[in-house]
């Protein structure tokens, strides 16, 4: 019997194999689970967009991210060598030329290191956002190199997915055993994948392998399309950026060619060529009379001579574009197209290429169909003349104000009332804008709008024409700070005036485009599913998604803001929660409308990749530990995850990494209790917001400006803007910030530098010390707490105690909070000295945990949906016997998402340091040091949980190898400090010793070069530089 591979969980291999491994564990479940005939549109259908951002964490430059790159890649070379040659007599002439290769290597080394300690560790001027494109642009160089390698081995193992499963059907028949036995000569995968395939030929068993014509990973990014709060990002860059990335694709196409050229040099004295490459030749040969040196025996050539004659065209067309590049904001994507000389759309590069490769695989060429060309034609496929889609994502306030000054150009009666309208009478207002079949932006009507809206008419008609040119060029448009259906609605509004969406008869009849609300904090996370819902309440926006759009709705989930806004924890809980109810959403949907079309979500995750906002380490754990996963995804990436793509062999690993852990996170199944831990999650994670809160906002007597005063005098946050990481600004506005106007990754990385990591940890220890205390009702202080709120904060539901009579009355008009009413139930005594409950209740003021008990009912829909919700987890603990600690050790085992968000919580308090935290803050004014106390205990009180719940003895880092108690990194905070300390006095007395000022301000440059010298050095050595 051929043997079938053991449980993923049994496979303990390195991280690539394990990746390979569970991929084709992946297909063999689905096909386990749902048989052959769905295979191939399963693999076809799930995939991820991986998109590149542009952000400010990368403090490496790229000139010496170049030199790490060929050290490694030199390395790697050098030690597989020396390897090798262990085994030869050290007097072979062999081991002689050879050692000398690897000296030569080792000088070239040598050489690198030498370059790279030589050269400007730091920028001294700002970078501009074209250069930070061109640092992602070298990304794809090795991408180009990994991309093709990593499809042909997904198709492989779906192939041998597909083999291994109807061998394992086949495998009880005598005669399929017999025969298999008879071909099997091996015992790896080749011969074992060889054998099955022998045997079913041999029986006369026919069967169609799944045919993979998707590439399963797609790339897109926000270089140049992201104007969220960078100033730099205007309409003339994205106009640079769209030519600028077909220029790099048709380069990179070029060199393929001519590489190409030279090895298909098949003959048709050995072998015939299809019609339809003869036909494409004669086409191109009166196309390009002047190219003579094409010998008609060589077919295979000539047909590639004639497509990079056509590339070279087309790539020149680009570059006399590009020349008209830099401030203007005239489109340019549409002058690019080259005429009949050059490839003015993709669709005929692609069929250029499949013409060869289809005419090499019936004419007994698969070897070379399969490499190199098979190659050309996957990058093209993915790649197309477009390199990558670009992403439009702009905050709603900018959109709703080109709105309304666009209304107010036109003299539309609803223009000045416009950003006042209800949400009801905007939708409408919305609906019938974008009904109008004639209307159009015009060129005069730009001269009216301000600089900042006609920027935004600019932006869109550029992406107007690009979508044109090459309607792959253009990805998502995302609203930042979405609030509500209607600012996805402008959205479209605003591309029907640029005719990216057009209607007839009120009804959409084009728009190839998805449009998005990006839920970045909490309290957007919370109102998506009912964003969600009206949006697609409206007649002409369902209509739109479900015939233009396949039905497939994107619903971006931010995760840095969410961390910052309300806690990592509450973050990790709010969008577990999220997802599961949009899923729900999506069921309720599909049922109502009914039909074979159903509605699909594609959840974006704005995940990034620091340490509170989902890094530990592990992209595979991060994916796995997703609550619900949808077929097709899109994933940001930044910093750290595109260092992955320095060599190919570490680009492979990744791309193996996210495209398994996708697989396995979809197919999984859910916990049975998933919906119950998930409530006691959301239960801790609003808790712990509320304590978030306390530290880092002012409202209701929280300590903000007090901890913004810390961090603005004493971590880095104050020398970012001075240090050249990013051309984004470090807040959204000010010199001086707040938890409102700080990014979240400047935040983050101050943070970082001091070793605090409040924003990863904080609120945690509170959550799980009170909120166990909360749960376990103890003497019935919970039940006397939730009476006492319920009475003081909802007169308006007094009729509870009316329907408190009987069981009757309680199961019939109690269904708004019927745990609430059981617990009162069961403190009662069914019914009985309810008088004497209210009484006690009344007088619980200072019961133990209430004000935390309050403030955490405060985060929900409402505390009448608070107290229901805790009194329901109180009961389940009593109705099963069970402390919180128990369900809390249950979820850490079971439950993947608070899994790995404690596991996430445990590395960030193994790296923070109050030593080191000490060590900025030895000057801290004494009124500010009950903020460090304060942030010390709960750090305390956060391990203690940690070590409780996963039954350790100490921190362990599940994934991190990096010392962070060495001594030299310690002396690198120190240095630091005292550098920031001598800049902040310096500073201070620019202000009062004039006379002094010129040599101040000297001292003050080189202090601050030494500052971002030491960013550099710490951001390395704790793995979060990039």
């Amino acid at each position: 019997m051929v043997e079938v591979p053991r449980s993923i969980r049994a496979i303990q291999k390195a991280s690539d194999v394990l990746d390979t491994q569970l991929i084709l564990q992946s297909f063999l479940q689905y096909l386990k689970k749902e048989g052959p005939e769905k295979f191939e549109k399963f693999v076809n259908n799930t995939f991820l967009r991986l998109i590149s951002t542009v952000h400010p964490n990368e403090t490496e430059r790229t000139t010496n991210l170049m030199h790490y790159t060929t050290i490694q890649e030199k390395y790697n070379i050098w030690k597989k060598d020396f390897d090798s040659i262990q085994s030869l007599p050290t007097n072979a002439p062999e081991y002689r030329i050879r050692r000398e290769g690897l000296n030569t290597l080792r000088r070239e080394i040598k050489a690198e290191i030498e370059g790279l300690w030589q050269s400007n560790q730091l920028r001294f001027g700002s970078i501009n956002v074209q250069n930070e494109a061109k640092r992602i642009l070298e990304r794809y160089k090795v991408i180009f190199k990994a991309y093709p390698l990593f499809l042909k081995f997904v198709k492989h193992l779906a192939y041998e997915a597909f083999w291994r499963y109807h061998a394992g059907r086949y495998s009880s028949s005598v005669d399929w055993r017999k025969m298999y036995t008879q071909v099997s000569h091996g015992t790896s995968r080749e011969d074992t994948l060889a054998a099955i395939k022998q045997t079913f030929s041999a029986l006369g068993v026919k069967l169609n392998p799944p045919k993979i014509t998707t590439p399963v990973i797609s790339f897109g990014t926000w270089k140049g399309g992201d104007r969220d709060g960078n100033p730099f990002v205007i309409a003339s860059f994205t106009n640079q950026t769209f030519v600028e990335q077909k220029e790099f694709v048709l380069a990179q196409y070029v060199e393929l060619a001519k590489h190409l050229l030279d090895k298909l040099t098949i003959s048709t004295r050995y072998v015939s060529v299809t019609e339809e490459l003869r036909k494409s030749i004669s086409k191109d040969q009166k196309l390009f009379p002047y190219i003579i040196n094409i010998k008609p025996e060589e077919p295979y050539r000539a047909k590639m001579r004639y497509i990079l004659e056509k590339l070279e065209n087309t790539l020149t067309r680009v570059r006399e574009v590009k020349k008209q590049s830099g401030e203007t904001v005239k489109p340019l994507l549409g002058l690019s197209l080259p005429g009949p000389t050059g490839y003015n759309s993709v669709d005929d590069l692609c069929n250029d290429v499949h013409t060869l490769h289809g005419s090499l695989l019936v004419h007994e060429s698969k070897a070379q169909a399969r490499s190199l060309l098979q190659d050309f034609q996957i990058l093209v496929d993915t790649f197309g003349l477009h390199l990558t889609a670009i992403d439009f994502r702009q905050t709603s306030e900018k959109n709703s104000s080109a709105v309304a000054e666009y209304l107010t150009a036109i003299s539309h009666p609803q223009a000045t009332a416009f950003k006042k309208l209800g949400e009801k009478e905007k939708t409408q207002l919305l609906t019938e804008l974008i009904s109008i079949d004639d209307i159009e932006l015009t060129p005069w009507t730009l001269g009216e709008l301000s600089k900042i809206s006609r920027d935004t008419f600019e932006t869109l008609v550029i992406f107007a024409d690009a979508a044109e040119a090459d309607y792959r060029s253009v990805g998502k448009f995302i609203i930042s700070m979405c609030q509500n259906a209607s600012d996805i609605m402008i959205v479209l509004f605003l591309m029907k005036l640029n005719n990216m969406l057009q209607t007839q008869g009120g009804k959409i009849i084009k728009c190839p485009f998805d449009v998005t609300g990006l839920f970045e904090t909490v309290e957007d996370l919370k109102a998506a599913p009912r964003i969600i819902s009206d949006l697609l309440s409206i007649p002409i926006i369902r209509n739109y998604i479900m015939e233009h759009r396949k039905s497939k709705l994107t619903v971006m989930l931010g995760y840095s803001d969410s961390v910052r806004d309300g806690s990592s924890f509450a973050s990790d809980a709010q969008i577990a929660k999220t997802t599961l109810i949009l899923k729900q959403l999506e069921g309720e949907i599909n049922r109502s409308i009914g039909g074979n079309n159903p509605i699909q979500f594609v959840f974006y995750r704005g995940r990034g990749d620091t340490l509170p906002r989902g890094f530990g380490g592990s992209i595979s754990k991060a994916l796995m530990s997703q609550m619900v996963t949808t077929p097709e995804e899109d994933h940001t990436e930044q910093n750290r995850y595109l260092r992955r793509y320095a060599t190919v062999s570490s680009a492979l690993d990744h791309l193996h990494s996210v495209y398994s852990s996708h697989l396995s996170s979809l197919l999984k199944l859910p916990h049975p209790e998933s919906p119950l831990f998930l409530e006691y999650f959301d239960f801790f994670g609003k808790i712990s917001n509320s304590k978030w809160n306390s530290l880092v906002k002012e409202a209701d007597g929280g300590r903000g400006k007090e901890y913004f005063q810390i961090l603005n005098n004493y971590s880095i946050l104050a020398h970012l803007p001075r240090s050249n990481f990013a051309s984004r600004p470090v807040a959204r506005s000010g010199i001086t910030w707040d938890i409102d106007t700080i990014r979240a990754i400047p935040f983050t990385m101050a943070l970082a530098q001091m070793r605090e990591f409040t924003n990863a940890y904080y609120g945690l220890g509170t959550a799980l010390e009170f909120g166990s205390q909360i749960l376990a009702n103890e003497g019935g202080q919970t039940t006397l707490g939730l009476l006492s709120i319920f009475m003081e904060h909802c007169q308006d539901q007094e009729d509870l105690f009316a329907q408190f009579q009987s069981d009757n009355e309680i199961r019939s008009k109690g269904a708004s909070y019927p745990s609430f009413l059981d617990l009162l139930e069961r403190a009662t005594g069914k019914g009985k000295d309810l008088q004497k409950l209210k009484e006690s209740a009344s007088s619980s003021n200072n019961l133990a945990n209430r004000e935390i008990l309050l403030s955490t009912l405060k985060l929900f829909p409402s505390i009448v949906d608070g107290i229901n919700a805790v009194a329901k987890l109180v009961n389940d603990l009593e109705d099963h016997k069970k402390t919180p600690l128990d369900v809390l050790r249950r979820m850490y085992k079971e439950f993947s998402p608070f899994r790995y968000s404690i596991e996430n919580k445990e590395t960030a308090l193994l790296i923070r340091s109050k030593r080191v935290v000490d060590v900025y803050t030895s000057e801290l004014d004494s009124s500010l040091k009950g903020i460090l106390e304060e942030t010390e205990s709960e750090a305390q009180l956060s391990i203690k949980w940690i070590l409780t719940i996963n039954q350790q003895e100490k921190l362990v880092s599940k994934t991190l190898t990096q010392d962070f108690e060495s001594p030299e990194l310690f002396l690198l905070h120190k240095i630091q400090s005292k550098w920031m300390d001598k800049y902040r006095k310096l500073s201070h007395e620019a202000k009062v010793n004039i006379n002094r000022n010129k040599q101040i301000q000297e001292e003050l440059r080189t202090l601050n070069l030494g500052i971002q010298m030491s960013i550099l050095a710490i951001s390395e050595a704790l793995g979060f530089g990039g």
